[in-house]
């Protein structure tokens, strides 16, 4: 059951919203909901999802607004991009990381409705989410204080706590990928969308070695050089996001083509020597105990080493939820000295070594 108000979702036997009080309904009408043109509109995938239009696309994959024609909910349909469809390991991969999703139920997760193929290619069934993600509201607020920001974050972790717990890594945790459902105004619930990057730890052989995957400013020093993932590369990524929730500004940003003698390249090699190498800025959120705990977590969360870094989103989230009461935080907690990265693969430290040479520096020299 749907809440028509706040979009909120519950189970069937559920009559009114404990949220906000509106009668529940089965399903809004589609006909109201925004999308845009696309010659696909009118297709229908699997005998079931009727294409309505185009609300997304990204490197890999298109996502339209369809509606289940049993019963008439809207839903999310992706499919892989057309490039993609005739490679078979592609293909695969998103297989693998939809059947794995489907597996994953948690309300601060988007859920997976259903999987398949169509004419060959696999397709991927989401919940339809109404509201805005973290990156839209950003664009307006430019930054959050911690009253309205701490919710939003514990939710997204146990989200990505649970992921981690059914062994997939986001590799992608960015403003963009953190959902709010919700009226403006109201306390958001956040999901954690678009697991297109996602790696499966007993499935890494369907990752090619050697490709970065993921959006620069938030990439962990282990992405940076195409080293193995884990939990603690999405809290990285994680610390990246709350830095600019709070500050309104990225650790690590490059100005493409701000620069006429640096290419676009150039940029992006910069972007990642740092995150790989240089120590980032405090974000100096303020004088406050809350503030200078909340920066103290951020920081945990940005050490090169992973082993510096929080072992979990459940710690992080412990650390987030203590930040208001006068207890010992982990974020203060002894490192691993120097907090340096150390690349773990052959790829990796030839990677590393371009980097290092970024910056004028030699790949090694301070391990």
């Amino acid at each position: 059951m749907l809440c028509p108000r706040c979009h909120r979702r519950y189970a069937d036997d559920h009559r009114f919203c404990p949220h906000d009080g509106e009668k529940l309904v089965g399903a809004l009408d589609i006909r109201r909901i925004r999308s845009q043109p696309t010659e696909h509109v009118g297709t229908v995938v699997a005998e079931r999802y009727r294409v309505r239009g185009l609300i997304g696309q990204g490197a890999m994959a298109q996502v339209f607004l369809a509606e289940d024609t049993r019963g008439g909910a809207p839903v999310a349909l992706k499919l892989l991009a057309p490039r993609f469809r005739r490679e078979p390991k592609v293909k695969a991969r998103f297989l693998l990381e939809a059947k794995a999703a489907a597996t994953v139920a948690h309300p601060n997760l988007v859920e997976v409705l259903d999987i398949g193929l169509h004419e060959g290619s696999p397709y991927l069934v989401l919940e339809f989410l109404f509201g805005e993600s973290l990156s839209s509201l950003l664009l307006r607020e430019k930054r959050l204080s911690p009253e309205t920001g701490i919710p939003i974050l514990l939710q997204a972790a146990a989200g990505l706590g649970a992921a981690h717990r059914a062994g997939i890594v986001h590799r992608d945790v960015k403003p963009a990928n953190v959902f709010l459902v919700g009226e403006k105004g109201d306390a958001w619930a956040a999901k954690v969308v678009d697991f297109g990057f996602a790696k499966l730890y007993e499935h890494s052989g369907l990752t090619q070695a050697g490709v970065t995957v993921g959006t620069l400013e938030y990439m962990a020093p282990e992405q940076a050089v195409s080293d193995p993932p884990d939990a603690r590369t999405d809290i990285y990524g994680f610390g990246v996001l709350m830095y600019r929730m709070f500050s309104g500004k990225l650790p690590f940003s490059v100005a493409r083509g701000s620069s006429p003698a640096l290419s676009p390249g150039a940029d992006e090699a910069m972007v990642l020597s740092s995150q790989l190498i240089t120590p980032p800025p405090p974000p100096s959120l303020g004088a406050t105990p809350v503030e200078r705990a909340l920066e103290a977590v951020i920081m945990r969360c940005l050490r090169k080493r992973p082993e510096n870094r929080y072992p979990s989103m459940e710690a992080l989230g412990e650390d987030l939820g203590r930040l208001a009461r006068p207890l010992a935080l982990a974020a203060n907690a002894p490192i691993t000295e120097p907090d340096v990265y150390v690349a773990r693969t052959p790829f990796g430290a030839h990677a590393a070594r371009f980097l290092y040479k970024q910056l004028g520096l030699v790949y090694g020299a301070a391990t």
